[in-house]
C-alpha cells in the first residue's frame, strides 16, 4: 500500500522512536513495571515486549510488510496493542474497523484499504462473517492465533509480576533505531469522513504518534507514576491517543476494560487507584448520573479530561464537586489526535473564558483565519488551520483530497473557532456540517443518501437535535414521493407518517451502523431551498431542532 503524500515527502530518517521501539525500549528500562491491566491479567512492560515480539511474528509470517495493510475488528484487548506495536515493527498499516458499523459499510473500508487479513475478536464473530463473505478477506480469530504465552500475573498495579522477582530475568537491548521503519513511514490508518459521507484512510506516521504522545505528556505532566484509564474504544484515533500510547511512552499504567460501563468503571478507578481519565461527553455524563457515582473512590484522580465535544456544564460540575480537576482539548484523527489541550494549571481560566479547547499543543502551530486566509482578531470566527509534527500524512488513494486539506500549506480543518485575547480557543461550530452522537461522528450526506435509496423517499435532509445523554442525535425531514402521498387521504396523514417512520427504520438498519439512524422523522411536501437550491438547513434546524426529551430513541 501506497499512501498519498500531498506534496509533503521529505527525507526518509530511520533515526527516530517509532513506536515499533518502544515497547523494546521499555521492557530494557523497567521491565518489571506494571505497563497495561485488562480483564485478562496484568502485563509488565517485559511482558508486554513478549506479546509484541509473538505480534511480529506473526504479521511477518503473513507478509504484512512494506506498507501492506491489515484490519483489526475487535473490542479492546491487550491483543489489539500487540498487534498495534508490532506493525510499527514490520512496517505494516494497522486499520482499526469499527465493530457498531454494518458489514456493507466496512466492506468499502477493507477494499479501499487493499486489507487480505483481518484480526478478530471474539465477540464480532458474526459481523465478520458477514465481511468476509462481502470480501473475501481471511479472518484471524485472535483467541486461537496466539498461543496465550504472555504471562497474566497477578498483584496490584505497579507491582511486579507475580512469581518473579525485579531484576530476575536480564534485561535485553532494543535493537537499534536505524533498524526499524522511519518516522514517515504509515503505522496507523483510521478512516474517517468529510462532508460527502465518503469514507478516507488517514494515513498516520510513526512521527505522529509520537509527537502526540510527546504534546500530552508534556500539557499534562504525564510520568510513570501515573495510571490512565482507556475507555474510549481503540478503534479511533481517541482510543489510541488518549491517552493510551502517551502513558505507556511515559512508563506508566494503562488500564482497560473491554468495554465502556459506568459502574465497572468507578470501581476500576477506586480499585487500580487510576489518576488519568479521559472521555466524552457521552461518557462523562453517564458517569455522574450511575447509582454508585456518590460512593466511589475518585481520591485518586489527577483530573478528568473531556474530548470530542464540549461537555454540559452540569456534567462538569459534578466532577469539581468531587473536587476533581476537570479540562479538555480539541483535535482530530488527522491529528493523531491532539491539537489543543488545556494546561492543568489553566482549567479554571479557560472555563472562566468559556474556551474549554485550550491552547495550541506544544508541537502544534494554528491559525484562526477567515475565508481569504487572513488570520482574525480575538473574538471574531474562523477557519482552524494547523501544521505540526503530528499531522497525518495524507489520505490513502486521495491526493485529490490531501491536496485540497493541505491548501496553503496548512492543513484546513473545517472546524469553526475563535480566540480569547489569552489565546484559549472557542469551537464554534462545523463547517461541514459534522454530527456527534456520544462521541461517534455522523456525517449527514452519508444517512441522507442511504434514504433515498428508498423508493418511497424523493428528498431528505438530517439536522442534528440535542439530547441530554448523547450530545446531540440525527433528525430527519424527509419528503416522501408525490404517488404515495396522494394515495392517502388527508385524515390518514398522522398514520402516514408513523408508517413511514417504522419503515425507514427497517430500511436503514441493514445499511446504517445504529447510532447513525435518525433518532426521529418529520414528513413534509418538499424541503425548502435556498436561493441556489440547496436544502435551506438553518430553517430547518429552527424548524425541527427542538431537544429530545431523555428516553426517546437513541442513537
Amino acid at each position: 500500500m501506497s499512501g498519498p503524500r500531498g506534496g509533503r515527502e521529505e527525507a526518509r530518517s530511520r533515526n527516530f522512536p517509532g513506536i515499533g521501539y518502544w515497547t523494546a525500549k521499555a521492557a530494557f528500562l523497567h521491565p518489571d513495571r506494571i505497563a497495561l491491566v485488562t480483564p485478562e491479567g496484568r502485563r509488565s512492560y517485559r511482558d508486554l515486549e513478549v506479546g509484541v515480539a509473538e505480534a511480529t511474528s506473526i504479521l511477518r509470517g503473513l507478509g504484512v510488510e512494506s506498507g501492506r495493510s491489515f484490519g483489526i475488528l475487535m473490542w479492546n484487548d491487550a491483543r489489539f496493542l500487540d498487534l498495534l506495536f508490532a506493525a510499527g515493527r514490520t512496517g505494516g498499516v494497522a486499520v482499526p474497523l469499527n465493530w457498531r458499523l454494518t458489514a456493507a459499510e466496512l466492506a468499502f473500508q477493507v477494499e479501499d484499504a487493499g486489507i487480505e487479513t483481518v484480526f478478530v475478536g471474539a465477540e464480532q464473530e458474526e459481523l465478520a462473517a458477514e465481511l468476509e463473505a462481502a470480501t473475501g478477506c481471511r479472518l484471524l480469530r485472535v483467541p486461537e492465533v496466539f498461543d496465550g504465552s504472555v504471562p497474566a500475573a497477578a498483584g496490584p498495579a505497579g507491582s511486579a509480576p507475580a512469581g518473579r522477582s525485579p531484576g530476575a530475568e536480564a534485561p535485553v537491548p532494543p535493537p537499534p533505531m536505524s533498524s526499524l521503519p522511519g518516522d514517515d513511514d504509515p503505522v496507523l490508518m483510521v478512516y474517517t469522513s468529510g462532508t460527502t459521507g465518503r469514507p478516507k484512510g488517514a494515513l498516520l506516521t510513526h512521527r505522529n504518534l509520537f509527537w502526540n504522545a510527546i504534546n500530552d505528556v508534556l500539557a499534562l505532566g504525564l510520568t510513570w507514576q501515573d495510571t490512565s484509564l482507556t475507555i474510549l474504544p481503540l478503534m479511533h484515533a481517541g482510543g489510541i491517543g488518549l491517552f493510551t500510547l502517551p502513558t505507556l511512552l511515559a512508563g506508566g499504567t494503562v488500564v482497560m476494560p473491554r468495554r465502556f460501563d459506568p459502574e465497572e468503571t468507578l470501581e476500576l478507578i477506586g480499585q487500580e487507584k487510576v489518576t488519568v481519565m479521559m472521555g466524552v461527553p457521552a461518557t462523562h455524563g453517564m458517569l455522574v448520573d450511575a447509582a454508585g457515582w456518590d460512593a466511589a473512590d475518585l481520591s485518586s484522580l489527577r483530573f478528568a479530561y473531556n474530548g470530542g465535544d464540549r461537555c454540559p456544564p452540569a456534567v462538569e460540575a459534578r466532577f469539581r464537586e468531587r473536587g476533581i480537576l476537570f479540562a479538555g482539548g480539541y483535535g482530530l484523527t488527522e491529528t493523531a489526535p491532539t491539537a489543543f489541550l488545556t494546561e492543568l494549571d489553566q482549567a479554571d481560566d479557560a472555563r472562566r473564558l468559556d474556551a474549554g479547547a485550550g491552547k495550541p499543543s506544544f508541537g502544534m502551530d494554528a491559525r484562526i483565519v477567515d475565508a481569504d486566509g487572513r488570520d482574525v482578531a480575538p473574538g471574531e470566527v474562523g477557519e482552524v488551520v494547523l501544521q505540526g509534527p503530528n499531522l497525518f500524512l495524507g489520505y490513502h488513494g486521495r491526493p485529490d483530497a490531501t491536496a485540497e486539506a493541505f491548501r496553503g500549506g496548512w492543513f484546513r480543518t473545517g472546524d469553526l473557532a475563535s480566540w480569547t485575547a489569552q489565546g484559549f480557543t472557542s469551537i464554534a461550530g462545523r463547517s461541514k456540517q459534522m454530527l456527534k452522537s456520544g462521541g461517534e461522528n455522523i456525517y449527514p450526506a452519508e444517512v441522507e443518501q442511504a434514504l433515498l435509496e428508498h423508493p418511497a423517499v424523493a428528498e431528505a435532509c438530517v439536522i442534528g437535535r440535542p439530547h441530554p445523554r448523547w450530545n446531540e442525535v440525527p433528525f430527519a425531514v424527509v419528503a416522501l414521493r408525490a404517488a404515495l402521498r396522494d394515495g392517502n387521504a388527508a385524515g390518514q396523514a398522522a398514520g402516514l407518517a408513523v408508517a413511514a417512520d417504522d419503515e425507514l427504520r427497517t430500511f436503514l438498519e441493514a445499511r446504517l451502523a445504529r447510532f447513525k439512524i435518525p433518532a426521529g422523522f418529520a414528513f413534509v411536501d418538499a424541503l425548502p431551498r435556498t436561493s441556489i437550491g440547496k436544502p435551506d438547513r438553518p430553517l430547518l434546524e429552527r424548524t425541527f431542532g427542538a431537544a429530545l426529551p431523555d428516553g426517546e430513541e437513541d442513537a
